[in-house]
C-alpha cells in the first residue's frame, strides 16, 4: 500500500463514494476527489458521450467541482475505478489539467481499486505529478 494518511484515506473513500454517479455508456466507472486550496475536498466521476470528446474523466469533473466552488489551486486528487484489468491511473490530459491547477509537481495523486464498494488497499498507489508527467506544458 502507498504511504498513505488521514486525508489520502477521506480522498479515496469520496472518490469511491462518486464513482457510483458516473454515468457509462461504453467505458467503465471512475470516482475522484480533490483536496481544494480552502481545505474542502471536491468529488467527481467520468460523464460518457457516445461522441467521445464531448465526455470528461472524473479527475477534470472533480477540478471543475473545486472550481465553481472558489478554488483556483488543488492541493492534491486521488481517483477510484473498478474494472479490475485496468490499472487506475490518470489520463495524459488529466495529468496536464491536473498541473494546470497547481503550481507543486510534488502534488500527491493516489490511486486504488474499488469492489463492491471499498478499497482494495493492496492497489493503492501514491505518486507525484511530476513522476507521472515530468514535462507538463506551461506557458508561462
Amino acid at each position: 500500500m502507498g504511504d498513505i494518511g488521514k486525508v489520502e484515506m477521506i480522498l479515496l473513500e469520496t472518490a469511491a463514494k462518486a464513482l457510483h454517479k458516473a454515468y457509462v455508456l461504453w467505458g467503465f466507472e471512475v470516482g475522484a476527489a480533490v483536496l481544494g486550496e480552502d481545505g474542502k475536498i471536491y468529488e467527481g466521476c467520468n460523464v460518457e458521450s457516445w461522441i467521445s470528446g464531448l465526455g470528461i474523466c472524473a479527475e477534470r469533473c472533480a477540478i471543475n467541482h473545486a472550481i465553481l466552488h472558489g478554488n483556483k489551486r488543488i492541493k492534491e486528487i486521488a481517483l477510484v475505478m473498478k474494472k479490475a484489468s485496468v490499472d487506475p491511473k490518470p489520463c495524459g490530459a488529466c495529468l496536464q489539467y491536473i498541473s494546470d491547477f497547481t503550481d507543486d509537481s510534488k502534488i500527491k495523486i493516489v490511486t486504488a481499486k474499488v469492489k463492491n464498494g471499498k478499497i482494495l488497499f493492496e492497489t493503492v498507489k501514491v505518486k507525484t505529478l511530476k513522476e507521472l508527467l515530468p514535462h507538463p506544458f506551461k506557458n508561462r
